[in-house]
């Protein structure tokens, strides 16, 4: 059985600030992957604190962004926090800023559990939606949401594919 998305959204363009990395989808399939390591380095340098006066709204998102090839090639993914518009410059060594375009998302929320294991499962589910005729993706930028003080071990989140 096909998932289908749990909602359709519209959201205004707004600005992440965080650390990032280039993968492929390939690497992180393999183990060799940089998704985990920006989590445990975003985790381990106090990013949100370090980043909490320039906050907009509570929460850690995982973006990905700068896709080459879609799904198949090089794209960038940033662990991060949403600031307001004016920190486009944070003077914090190693943090970049994207700025996620409006755009319609099919929004698909996790099951509670695990968290990697959740979102791991969720977006293969995503794969297999992206496949089917009518469902398009966009690739101007993913992203996934988690609320503040996500359980590793019993969480959730939101991933919002952006789509046609």
């Amino acid at each position: 059985m096909n998932r289908e998305p749990d909602r359709i959204e519209e959201r205004p363009s707004f600005t992440l600030a965080g650390i990032s990395a280039m993968t492929t989808n390939a690497a992180e399939l393999s183990g060799a992957g940089k998704i985990g390591h920006l989590f445990e380095q975003f985790y381990s340098n106090r990013m949100e604190d370090r980043l909490a006066a320039h906050i907009q709204s509570p929460g850690v998102y995982n973006c990905y962004f700068n896709y080459e090839q879609g799904h198949l090639g090089l794209y960038e993914v940033m662990v991060g926090v949403h600031v307001g518009e004016t920190s486009q410059d944070i003077p914090i060594e190693s943090v970049k800023t994207f700025v996620v375009p409006a755009s319609r998302y099919a929004v698909f929320v996790t099951e509670r559990g695990p968290i990697v294991e959740m979102v791991q499962r969720t977006w293969g589910e995503i794969w297999q939606w992206s496949e089917q005729a009518g469902n398009e993706r966009t690739f101007t930028g993913d992203f996934e949401y988690y609320g503040q003080h996500v359980d590793p071990n019993d969480g959730q989140a939101e991933i919002y594919i952006a789509i046609r």
